[in-house]
């Protein structure tokens, strides 16, 4: 059976950490903004953050003995966007902090509350939408360089994880559909007193083996493009439905 389970390695996490500690030294940068508070909490937001995106990994491939509504699915698809764009923004919102005990300059405040509200991926990134294009701030070229380049060179997935958080909280479902997994524990469907051979309680237990997201999730429906290189749809949502 398939381990549908997600790890991080968060060593270097943990060394950034370290560095920090022994930035905010009084023989070394200091600690009189509490710019250390602001670094840690954001740190362990991504800890918590990457906890988040394993559980619900985990839980929307697992085998449960218990229905499998396509609601429920979503829900396990949109927490795991949240988490993951979560993720970034502590990230962020940690590199800011640490940053900013060595160039202030360069970064948003850690006193000011609305310095703090601005504080976003886009500060690494840049933003050259709109009439107004933004350039990175300048500090992170100058103290997290491999940072930067990093997430600049992954742009387009970064932009696809806040497209995806974003419509799933604020507009619509994000699954269009995917494919079941057909490995179940022994005796599962016999535990729950159906015949493996069912294929009504294989669509109502079994959980997803492949799952395909909305592209173009921001679009009007009426021009959005078919999600591109899509596994075969073995469930059928709208007979799905029909049988739940």
């Amino acid at each position: 059976m398939a381990d549908f389970a997600l790890t991080f390695n968060a060593a270097h996490y943990e060394e950034l950490d370290q560095y920090a500690l022994l930035a905010c030294q009084k023989y070394n940068l200091g600690n009189a903004t509490d710019w250390f508070g602001a670094f840690r909490g954001g740190l362990y937001g991504v800890y918590a953050r990457l906890h988040g995106v394993a559980t619900h990994y985990r839980l929307v491939h697992a085998w449960l003995p218990s229905l499998r509504l396509l609601a429920t699915t979503d829900y396990h698809l949109a927490s795991i966007f949240f988490n993951i764009d979560s993720a970034i923004e502590c990230f962020t919102f940690a590199l800011n902090a640490l940053g900013s005990a060595a160039g202030r300059a360069g970064f948003r405040d850690v006193t000011d509350a609305r310095a703090l509200r601005d504080v976003m991926p886009r500060d690494i990134l840049g933003d050259s939408r709109g009439k107004r294009p933004r350039p990175p701030l300048s500090g992170y070229s100058k103290f997290f360089p491999t940072v930067q380049a990093c997430w600049q060179k992954h742009r387009v997935l970064i932009d696809r994880i806040v497209e995806q958080h974003d419509v799933s909280k604020h507009r619509q479902t994000i699954f269009c559909g995917g494919r079941v997994r057909s490995d179940p524990p022994p005796g599962f469907y016999e535990n729950l007193g159906c015949s493996p051979d069912d294929p009504t309680a294989q669509a109502v237990f079994s959980p997803m083996e492949e799952i395909i997201l909305m592209d173009d999730a921001r679009s009007p429906a009426l021009t959005r493009r078919t999600p591109s290189n899509t596994p075969p749809v073995l469930l059928d949502l709208n007979q799905a439905y029909a049988l739940r």
